[in-house]
Protein backbone atom coordinates (compact mmCIF):
# COMPACT_ATOMS: atom_id res chain seq x y z
CA UNK A 1 0.00 0.00 0.00
CA UNK A 2 1.46 3.42 -0.91
CA UNK A 3 2.45 5.99 1.68
CA UNK A 4 -0.53 8.11 2.62
CA UNK A 5 -0.82 11.67 3.92
CA UNK A 6 -0.77 11.99 7.69
CA UNK A 7 -3.89 12.26 9.79
CA UNK A 8 -4.25 14.84 12.55
CA UNK A 9 -5.41 14.65 16.15
CA UNK A 10 -6.61 17.25 18.62
CA UNK A 11 -7.80 17.12 22.23
CA UNK A 12 -9.40 19.33 24.83
CA UNK A 13 -10.51 18.77 28.41
CA UNK A 14 -13.60 20.14 30.11
CA UNK A 15 -14.91 19.25 33.59
CA UNK A 16 -13.25 15.85 33.75
CA UNK A 17 -14.05 14.91 30.14
CA UNK A 18 -11.34 14.81 27.50
CA UNK A 19 -12.44 14.86 23.87
CA UNK A 20 -10.05 13.50 21.26
CA UNK A 21 -10.67 14.05 17.55
CA UNK A 22 -8.87 12.03 14.88
CA UNK A 23 -9.16 13.48 11.37
CA UNK A 24 -8.07 11.95 8.08
CA UNK A 25 -6.39 14.24 5.54
CA UNK A 26 -8.44 16.20 3.03
CA UNK A 27 -7.65 13.64 0.33
CA UNK A 28 -9.85 11.26 2.33
CA UNK A 29 -12.63 13.78 2.97
CA UNK A 30 -11.25 15.00 6.32
CA UNK A 31 -13.25 12.19 7.92
CA UNK A 32 -13.42 12.70 11.72
CA UNK A 33 -13.87 10.16 14.49
CA UNK A 34 -13.80 10.86 18.21
CA UNK A 35 -13.01 9.44 21.63
CA UNK A 36 -14.72 10.69 24.78
CA UNK A 37 -12.37 9.94 27.67
CA UNK A 38 -13.26 9.99 31.36
CA UNK A 39 -11.37 8.76 34.40
CA UNK A 40 -12.05 5.10 33.83
CA UNK A 41 -13.60 4.66 30.40
CA UNK A 42 -13.56 5.49 26.70
CA UNK A 43 -16.52 6.04 24.38
CA UNK A 44 -15.65 5.82 20.68
CA UNK A 45 -17.63 7.52 17.91
CA UNK A 46 -17.38 5.94 14.44
CA UNK A 47 -14.40 4.16 12.95
CA UNK A 48 -12.88 6.08 10.01
CA UNK A 49 -13.19 5.22 6.32
CA UNK A 50 -10.21 3.47 4.71
CA UNK A 51 -8.26 0.73 6.45
CA UNK A 52 -4.97 2.58 7.11
CA UNK A 53 -6.67 5.39 9.03
CA UNK A 54 -9.00 2.96 10.80
CA UNK A 55 -6.08 0.95 12.13
CA UNK A 56 -4.22 4.14 13.08
CA UNK A 57 -7.33 5.34 14.92
CA UNK A 58 -7.52 2.06 16.85
CA UNK A 59 -3.85 2.40 17.83
CA UNK A 60 -4.63 5.92 19.04
CA UNK A 61 -7.58 4.67 21.10
CA UNK A 62 -5.59 1.79 22.58
CA UNK A 63 -2.77 4.19 23.43
CA UNK A 64 -5.05 5.99 25.86
CA UNK A 65 -4.79 2.94 28.09
CA UNK A 66 -8.40 2.72 29.24
CA UNK A 67 -11.21 0.26 28.49
CA UNK A 68 -13.62 0.98 25.66
CA UNK A 69 -17.04 1.04 27.31
CA UNK A 70 -19.06 1.75 24.17
CA UNK A 71 -18.60 2.27 20.46
CA UNK A 72 -21.31 4.25 18.69
CA UNK A 73 -21.90 4.26 14.95
CA UNK A 74 -23.55 7.53 13.98
CA UNK A 75 -25.06 6.46 10.65
CA UNK A 76 -24.88 3.99 7.78
CA UNK A 77 -22.47 5.70 5.37
CA UNK A 78 -19.34 3.73 4.52
CA UNK A 79 -16.89 6.47 5.50
CA UNK A 80 -18.04 5.95 9.09
CA UNK A 81 -18.71 2.22 9.41
CA UNK A 82 -16.00 0.69 7.20
CA UNK A 83 -13.39 1.43 9.85
CA UNK A 84 -15.38 -0.32 12.54
CA UNK A 85 -15.25 -3.50 10.47
CA UNK A 86 -11.54 -2.98 9.86
CA UNK A 87 -10.31 -2.19 13.35
CA UNK A 88 -13.08 -2.52 15.96
CA UNK A 89 -14.53 -5.93 15.14
CA UNK A 90 -13.73 -7.10 18.68
CA UNK A 91 -15.81 -4.37 20.34
CA UNK A 92 -19.64 -4.32 20.53
CA UNK A 93 -21.05 -1.51 18.42
CA UNK A 94 -24.22 0.47 19.22
CA UNK A 95 -26.28 2.14 16.47
CA UNK A 96 -29.80 3.34 15.81
CA UNK A 97 -32.23 0.61 14.82
CA UNK A 98 -32.70 2.16 11.37
CA UNK A 99 -28.93 2.21 10.85
CA UNK A 100 -28.61 -1.47 11.72
CA UNK A 101 -31.44 -2.35 9.37
CA UNK A 102 -29.92 -0.29 6.53
CA UNK A 103 -26.59 -2.06 6.95
CA UNK A 104 -28.29 -5.43 7.09
CA UNK A 105 -29.92 -4.68 3.72
CA UNK A 106 -27.07 -3.03 1.82
CA UNK A 107 -23.85 -3.09 3.86
CA UNK A 108 -22.26 -6.21 2.40
CA UNK A 109 -23.06 -5.15 -1.15
CA UNK A 110 -21.45 -1.76 -0.51
CA UNK A 111 -18.40 -3.41 1.03
CA UNK A 112 -17.97 -5.93 -1.79
CA UNK A 113 -18.42 -3.33 -4.53
CA UNK A 114 -15.73 -1.08 -3.07
CA UNK A 115 -13.42 -3.98 -2.26
CA UNK A 116 -13.43 -4.89 -5.94
CA UNK A 117 -12.32 -1.36 -6.79
CA UNK A 118 -10.09 -0.39 -3.87
CA UNK A 119 -8.77 -3.66 -2.49
CA UNK A 120 -6.92 -3.35 0.85
CA UNK A 121 -8.42 0.06 1.62
CA UNK A 122 -11.73 -1.73 2.29
CA UNK A 123 -12.49 -4.15 5.17
CA UNK A 124 -12.35 -7.84 4.35
CA UNK A 125 -15.73 -8.43 5.95
CA UNK A 126 -18.66 -6.48 7.27
CA UNK A 127 -19.31 -6.23 11.01
CA UNK A 128 -22.95 -5.49 11.76
CA UNK A 129 -23.66 -3.44 14.93
CA UNK A 130 -25.06 -5.74 17.61
CA UNK A 131 -26.78 -3.29 19.96
CA UNK A 132 -29.60 -0.82 19.35
CA UNK A 133 -28.90 2.69 20.62
CA UNK A 134 -32.34 3.73 21.82
CA UNK A 135 -33.23 7.42 22.09
CA UNK A 136 -33.08 8.50 25.70
CA UNK A 137 -30.48 8.89 28.42
CA UNK A 138 -27.49 6.86 29.52
CA UNK A 139 -24.74 7.34 32.08
CA UNK A 140 -21.21 6.10 31.40
CA UNK A 141 -18.49 6.51 34.01
CA UNK A 142 -20.46 9.26 35.73
CA UNK A 143 -21.15 11.27 32.55
CA UNK A 144 -24.73 11.73 31.32
CA UNK A 145 -25.40 11.11 27.63
CA UNK A 146 -28.53 12.00 25.72
CA UNK A 147 -29.20 10.02 22.55
CA UNK A 148 -31.47 11.25 19.75
CA UNK A 149 -32.06 9.99 16.24
CA UNK A 150 -32.54 12.60 13.51
CA UNK A 151 -34.43 11.30 10.47
CA UNK A 152 -34.29 12.42 6.83
CA UNK A 153 -31.48 14.93 7.09
CA UNK A 154 -28.01 14.22 5.67
CA UNK A 155 -28.99 10.55 5.82
CA UNK A 156 -32.11 8.58 6.73
CA UNK A 157 -31.10 8.12 10.38
CA UNK A 158 -28.37 10.03 12.24
CA UNK A 159 -27.53 9.33 15.87
CA UNK A 160 -26.90 12.57 17.76
CA UNK A 161 -25.23 12.29 21.16
CA UNK A 162 -25.30 15.20 23.59
CA UNK A 163 -23.47 15.56 26.89
CA UNK A 164 -25.66 18.17 28.62
CA UNK A 165 -23.35 18.63 31.57
CA UNK A 166 -20.40 19.45 29.34
CA UNK A 167 -21.92 21.51 26.51
CA UNK A 168 -20.78 18.98 23.90
CA UNK A 169 -22.84 17.53 21.05
CA UNK A 170 -21.62 14.75 18.79
CA UNK A 171 -23.29 15.80 15.54
CA UNK A 172 -21.16 13.86 13.04
CA UNK A 173 -22.45 14.31 9.49
CA UNK A 174 -25.02 16.89 10.40
CA UNK A 175 -22.00 19.23 10.57
CA UNK A 176 -19.16 19.60 8.06
CA UNK A 177 -16.52 21.74 9.76
CA UNK A 178 -14.48 23.83 7.33
CA UNK A 179 -15.26 21.56 4.39
CA UNK A 180 -17.91 21.72 1.73
CA UNK A 181 -21.26 20.54 3.08
CA UNK A 182 -22.96 17.43 1.74
CA UNK A 183 -26.22 18.49 0.07
CA UNK A 184 -29.31 16.30 -0.26
CA UNK A 185 -32.89 16.86 -1.36
CA UNK A 186 -33.72 16.98 2.37
CA UNK A 187 -31.77 20.22 2.80
CA UNK A 188 -34.72 22.12 4.24
CA UNK A 189 -35.14 19.55 7.01
CA UNK A 190 -31.41 19.59 7.74
CA UNK A 191 -31.42 23.38 7.96
CA UNK A 192 -34.11 23.20 10.62
CA UNK A 193 -32.17 20.61 12.58
CA UNK A 194 -29.00 22.69 12.44
CA UNK A 195 -30.75 25.80 13.70
CA UNK A 196 -32.10 23.82 16.65
CA UNK A 197 -28.65 22.40 17.40
CA UNK A 198 -27.07 25.86 17.33
CA UNK A 199 -29.39 27.00 20.11
CA UNK A 200 -29.39 23.75 22.09
CA UNK A 201 -27.05 24.91 24.82
CA UNK A 202 -23.97 23.13 23.49
CA UNK A 203 -21.06 25.25 22.40
CA UNK A 204 -18.88 22.40 21.09
CA UNK A 205 -19.97 20.24 18.15
CA UNK A 206 -18.04 17.18 17.03
CA UNK A 207 -18.28 17.03 13.25
CA UNK A 208 -18.14 14.05 10.93
CA UNK A 209 -15.70 15.89 8.66
CA UNK A 210 -13.15 18.45 9.75
CA UNK A 211 -12.17 19.80 13.18
CA UNK A 212 -14.30 20.45 16.24
CA UNK A 213 -16.90 23.11 15.45
CA UNK A 214 -18.75 25.82 17.36
CA UNK A 215 -22.33 27.06 17.08
CA UNK A 216 -21.30 29.65 14.48
CA UNK A 217 -20.03 26.89 12.18
CA UNK A 218 -23.29 24.97 12.66
CA UNK A 219 -25.17 28.05 11.43
CA UNK A 220 -22.73 28.47 8.54
CA UNK A 221 -23.64 24.93 7.50
CA UNK A 222 -27.30 25.95 7.54
CA UNK A 223 -26.52 28.99 5.40
CA UNK A 224 -24.54 26.84 2.94
CA UNK A 225 -27.49 24.48 2.55
CA UNK A 226 -29.91 27.38 2.11
CA UNK A 227 -27.72 28.80 -0.65
CA UNK A 228 -27.42 25.38 -2.28
CA UNK A 229 -31.17 24.83 -2.13
CA UNK A 230 -31.79 28.16 -3.85
CA UNK A 231 -29.25 27.46 -6.60
CA UNK A 232 -30.50 23.93 -7.11
CA UNK A 233 -33.75 25.28 -8.51
CA UNK A 234 -31.95 27.16 -11.29
CA UNK A 235 -28.65 25.47 -12.18
CA UNK A 236 -27.53 22.45 -14.14
CA UNK A 237 -24.93 20.20 -12.47
CA UNK A 238 -21.92 22.10 -13.79
CA UNK A 239 -23.41 25.49 -12.93
CA UNK A 240 -24.40 24.28 -9.47
CA UNK A 241 -20.86 23.06 -8.80
CA UNK A 242 -19.31 26.30 -9.96
CA UNK A 243 -21.74 28.35 -7.87
CA UNK A 244 -20.80 26.46 -4.69
CA UNK A 245 -17.07 26.74 -5.39
CA UNK A 246 -17.38 30.46 -6.10
CA UNK A 247 -19.51 31.16 -3.04
CA UNK A 248 -17.37 29.10 -0.64
CA UNK A 249 -13.78 29.18 -1.92
CA UNK A 250 -12.39 28.80 1.60
CA UNK A 251 -14.11 25.45 2.22
CA UNK A 252 -11.96 22.37 1.82
CA UNK A 253 -12.61 18.96 0.21
CA UNK A 254 -14.24 20.10 -3.06
CA UNK A 255 -14.31 16.43 -4.06
CA UNK A 256 -17.40 16.15 -1.86
CA UNK A 257 -19.26 18.04 -4.58
CA UNK A 258 -18.41 15.33 -7.08
CA UNK A 259 -19.97 12.76 -4.76
CA UNK A 260 -23.29 14.43 -4.04
CA UNK A 261 -24.01 16.41 -7.23
CA UNK A 262 -24.72 13.35 -9.43
CA UNK A 263 -27.26 12.14 -6.89
CA UNK A 264 -28.90 15.55 -6.62
CA UNK A 265 -29.38 15.77 -10.37
CA UNK A 266 -30.21 12.08 -10.78
CA UNK A 267 -27.45 11.48 -13.26
CA UNK A 268 -27.46 8.21 -15.14
CA UNK A 269 -24.25 7.15 -13.37
CA UNK A 270 -24.71 7.81 -9.68
CA UNK A 271 -21.76 7.78 -7.32
CA UNK A 272 -22.86 6.04 -4.13
CA UNK A 273 -22.34 8.23 -1.09
CA UNK A 274 -19.25 7.26 0.93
Amino acid sequence: MPDLPSHSTSSFTRDGLTVHTFTAPDEFLANSTHVLETGGALVVIDGQFVAPYATAFRRFVDGLGKPIRKVYLSHAHVDHWFGLSTAFADVPVHAAAATIEALRRTGEAERAERAARYGPFVPERMVLPEHVAEPGFDTIDGVDYRLDVVSHAECDAQLVISLPGHGVTVAQDLVYSGTHVYVTRAAANTIGVLRVLATSGSDVFLAGHGPVADAAEVLRNADYLAFAEQRLAHDDPAGFREALLAAYPQRRCPQLLDIFIPRLFEASTVEVRP
